[in-house]
């Protein structure tokens, strides 16, 4: 009779852990700071501290670039929203890709990242101590992916240049391996751990080649820009002798000189250069301390989540990375009955809104936006989701007059945020999609939200598009031109340079024509 009794003493304990975990995981916080909002599925120090590390990323960055720290206030809606929970299995299968370890999506007024709360530990059982202390160095880890994302949203956001795609994605890396010290200093010009194997057994792209933005890359060179664009990066940063020189190259690139040619004019004998980068391959790579002055560390709000909340977040999460029609309906009928349970709850009745918005269930979700805005009327939100919610049935029901019952909400999220992107291009959009007149404040509500919204390539195109067919045609180039020229000719952005092309023509109309066929297939893409 002892051996039963054991074992259900086993069970019982079990069953008691496992309760206990499950407590654990179900604690969820909110950090948020200047630049950031983080809901995360973990205690509150560990919230904190992730918040803070991401926050002093942004504020080194804009150290590094002469920027005001932390920068004048953005708005809530154009904080990067991450969504920090489970394992990186958790983080694949959202992504619905296996090892991804983490993603950002660039969304104008509403872009999210998404990581986990804890690092997969898949090597554990591996006896090769030694293999395990290289990949442990090696592999690149959630907030490398993040901090490397951030850098693509910091520069195109602060910076609207053309930027060729070997230097975008070698700045990424030469700023997302910065290292943050607890006394408010940070490190720059580590090596990228992850791109190690590229760097040093694969072969170097030709420097003929890579300035060469008439050439696309093949797949090999396009793989190694990442990691030869650091080096190349890394180089022209660091060497004295060449200092200036990439400052001086980009302006000529942005002035309108071909690549190739200013490349040769600003850094001379491409050969030589070659061979220089071929010694600096073998290290030692320089790096760069920096102490801010008068240094004061992030400011960061914490909350925790209320149970309704919790209850719907997972869920919820789904929404935010975006949904098809199939899983929409799955994620509506997850959260279905939660607006009832939780009535009071006002980021229940936004969540569950949202997410029958999504599902097409438009009653059900009017009825948890009505119920919001009852609980706060002015809930900017609230007034987004609200003309979404008549957007969506206008482009489900093929009725224009509803984009008309959409304004006024767009246009009332608009005086509770101008600076939320969401509300000025949606306001924007009642009237293009109704084929109206477009009035001169929907015009400049359009224009108004620029710095918020210069990341989000879609918003770039809606607004160039607007310009061309106003026929401001130099305007129209300067928005595209990073989009233009970060992808080396790849396919994706052969169109987006052909407008750029037909505009140094002088040919307008030709490239209103071409900018149609961009926006014709991505609605076939979607669906539309």
């Amino acid at each position: 009779m002892i051996a039963p009794v054991k074992k259900f003493l086993r069970a019982g304990i079990l069953l008691s852990l496992l309760a206990t975990a499950s407590t654990v995981h179900a604690e969820w916080w909110e950090a948020e700071t200047s630049h950031f909002i983080i809901v995360s599925e973990s205690p509150k120090d560990d919230t904190e501290r992730f918040a803070t590390r991401l926050e002093r990323f942004d504020n080194a960055l804009r150290y590094m670039q002469g920027l005001p720290v932390p920068g004048p206030e953005i708005g809530e809606s154009n904080k990067v929203r991450v969504y920090r929970f489970g394992d990186t299995d958790d983080i694949g299968r959202l992504a619905d890709s296996d090892g991804v370890a983490g993603f950002y999506i660039p969304r104008a007024g509403n872009a999210v990242a998404f990581v986990p709360a804890k690092e997969n530990d898949s090597d554990r059982f591996n006896r090769d101590l030694s293999r395990r202390a290289v990949e442990a160095r090696t592999e690149m880890t959630s907030e490398d992916i993040l901090f490397h994302e951030y850098v693509h949203h910091f520069m195109l956001q602060k910076f609207s240049t053309a930027y060729p795609h070997w230097y975008v994605e070698g700045f990424a890396e030469l700023y997302g391996t910065l290292e943050l010290f607890d006394n408010g200093s940070f490190r720059v010009g580590n090596v990228p751990q992850h791109r190690g194997a590229a760097l040093f057994n694969l072969p170097g792209i030709r420097l003929s080649r890579l300035f060469d933005l008439n050439k696309k890359l093949d797949g090999l060179d396009y793989y190694q820009s990442y990691s030869f664009g650091w080096m190349l990066a890394h180089y022209l940063n660091f060497n004295k002798d060449r200092q200036g020189q990439l400052a001086e190259y980009l302006k000529a690139l942005n002035a309108g000189e071909d690549s190739l040619t200013a490349a040769t004019r600003v850094f001379g004998d491409l050969d030589k250069l070659q061979a220089e980068l071929r010694k600096y391959k073998n290290g030692p790579f320089p790096t760069l301390d920096v102490k801010p002055a008068n240094y004061v560390a992030p400011k960061v709000d914490m909350r925790s989540l209320t149970a309704g909340e919790a209850a719907v977040m997972k869920a919820y999460i789904r929404t935010q990375r975006g949904v098809t029609q199939r899983q929409a309906r799955a994620v509506a009928d997850e959260v279905a009955g939660k607006d009832l349970q939780y009535p009071d709850d006002l980021p229940v009745q936004l969540m569950v809104g949202a997410a029958y918005v999504d599902a097409h269930d438009f009653a059900k979700a009017e009825t948890a936006l009505k119920r919001a805005l009852t609980l706060s009327p002015k809930s900017e939100e609230a007034h987004v989701l609200m003309g979404g919610l008549f957007m969506t049935r206008a482009k489900e029901e093929k009725d224009k007059a509803l984009y008309a019952k959409a304004r006024p909400w767009f246009a009332e999220a608009y005086q509770l945020d101008p600076k939320d992107p969401r509300a000025a291009i949606g306001y924007y959009m009642t009237y293009y999609e109704a084929k109206e007149a477009i009035p001169e404040p929907a015009l400049i509500a359009l224009e108004s939200v620029f710095d918020y919204s210069s990341y989000d390539n879609g918003y770039r195109l809606v607004l160039a598009r607007q310009l061309l067919d106003e026929s401001k045609g130099k305007l129209a180039r300067s928005v595209l031109a990073p989009l233009a020229f970060s992808a080396h000719k790849q396919d994706e952005a052969n169109k987006v340079a052909e407008v750029v092309d037909e505009i140094d023509a002088g040919q307008i109309q030709e490239a209103r024509t071409t900018m149609a066929t961009i926006f014709a297939e991505q609605d076939e893409e979607h669906g539309n």
